[in-house]
């Protein structure tokens, strides 16, 4: 739910700007300038807190959404010693949002200067995920020939299949991932690793090849039983969608993790659609 000006002027003007910037340094992987951006939030300049967001992710509308705010950025907040940290995610959510309806783009944000040793590379990049995303965007504003292939005819991974629509909208994902193609980047889809598509027939075409093609099996615990019939791994449930009919069942889930807690509500939120 997006915040009402009120909340977010409460939210922004908590935020003491440290210089020390705990919650970028310390507890953001992408060290995202965290005060910077909050602070052009407070100076209502939105285009310039979205410019500062894009310097290190092109991913701000998803991280707003899911990151685990809570341990990374706002974990390391200092207003979190003594009482509640700052609303990191809500406000970068907010700042991605403001750039839809004002139609900011990356191209109207980035301001990279070229670099000479980069123009006429072309680089292949297997998944289009997160992070095949997040490298060829950077890869792309550097002036690189970026080419996409993408196992589906759709792309995201994680963030399509893996996350449910009750936590990240498929629409914000759609935002994000046009905006990062929009930098003239190509993609071929239906285009699988050791199918249909060849490492080494990409080696003679490509100047460098980057695999991202994520993380999609489940861990396996060892122990006895898991391959029986009716254990199914997290990632795998979600991403093939293959749900088996849970009415009058019971359900454990082992874990605790983002994983667990998506397969767990959206296992509960079929339970009620059949009952």
């Amino acid at each position: 739910m997006r915040l009402n000006m009120k909340e977010l002027e409460e939210k922004v003007n908590y935020c003491l700007n440290c210089k020390v910037k705990p919650c970028s340094q310390k507890g953001c992987p992408l060290n995202n300038n965290i005060p910077e951006f909050i602070k052009a939030v407070k100076e209502e300049n939105y285009k310039k807190a979205y410019e500062i967001l894009s310097e290190t992710t092109v991913l701000s509308g998803v991280c707003g959404k899911i990151c685990p705010h809570t341990r990374q950025c706002q974990g390391s907040c200092v207003r979190g010693i003594k009482g509640n940290p700052v609303s990191i995610g809500d406000i970068e959510s907010y700042v991605f949002e403001k750039a839809i309806e004002n139609r900011y783009t990356l191209k109207d944000v980035i301001h990279k200067e070229e670099n000479e040793q980069l123009p006429n590379k072309k680089v292949a990049i297997i998944g289009g995920g997160p992070a095949g995303l997040t490298c060829s965007a950077f890869l792309a504003e550097d002036g690189v020939d970026v080419t996409i292939y993408e196992k589906y005819d759709y792309l995201g991974g994680l963030l399509v299949h893996g996350i449910p629509e009750f936590r990240l909208s498929k629409e914000i994902v759609k935002e994000t991932i046009d905006r990062i193609l929009d930098l003239g980047i190509k993609v071929e889809y239906n285009k699988q690793l050791g199918k249909n598509l060849k490492l080494e027939e990409l080696e003679e075409q490509y100047d460098a090849i980057f695999l991202s093609i994520g993380a999609n099996k489940s861990a396996k615990m060892g122990v006895k039983g898991e391959n029986l019939e009716g254990v199914y791994g997290g990632n795998e449930l979600l991403e093939y969608n293959t749900h088996p009919n849970y009415e009058g069942k019971i359900v454990s889930v082992i874990g605790g993790g983002n994983v667990a807690m998506d397969c767990s509500r959206t296992i509960k939120r079929l339970r009620s659609k059949r009952s």
